[in-house]
């Protein structure tokens, strides 16, 4: 038994040895065979396709804060906008609707 290990560890030693002096050589991490860069929200208005298509840059700790905060900002401020826009819509029509109801 002893004999079979120290065969072991003389072959882990051996390979070390090799790949430390450079003669079995070790390739690292393959590149990565796709990538997409960061492509921010076009301008206009944000269609649902943008979003399908929207990704972020992906780092050790998650994605890129700063892309993903500027998408927040920018959506955040889209809804705003439309939330604005509909409101001056239905003010609109409930003025129509009470114009033509005390006619």
């Amino acid at each position: 038994m002893i004999v079979v290990l120290l065969a072991l560890l003389l072959i882990v030693i051996g390979l070390a040895t090799g790949v430390v002096i450079g003669r079995i050589p070790v390739t690292g991490m393959d590149d990565a065979t796709t990538t997409t860069p960061f492509e921010p929200l076009p301008a206009g208005p944000i269609t649902d396709a943008d979003l399908d298509e929207l990704r972020f840059d992906q780092t050790l700790r998650g994605y890129r804060m700063t892309q993903v905060d500027g998408v927040i900002d920018r959506l955040r401020d889209e809804l705003l906008s439309r939330d604005r826009e509909i409101e001056q819509l239905r003010s609109e029509v409930d003025g129509r609707t009470r114009s033509l109801s005390t006619d």
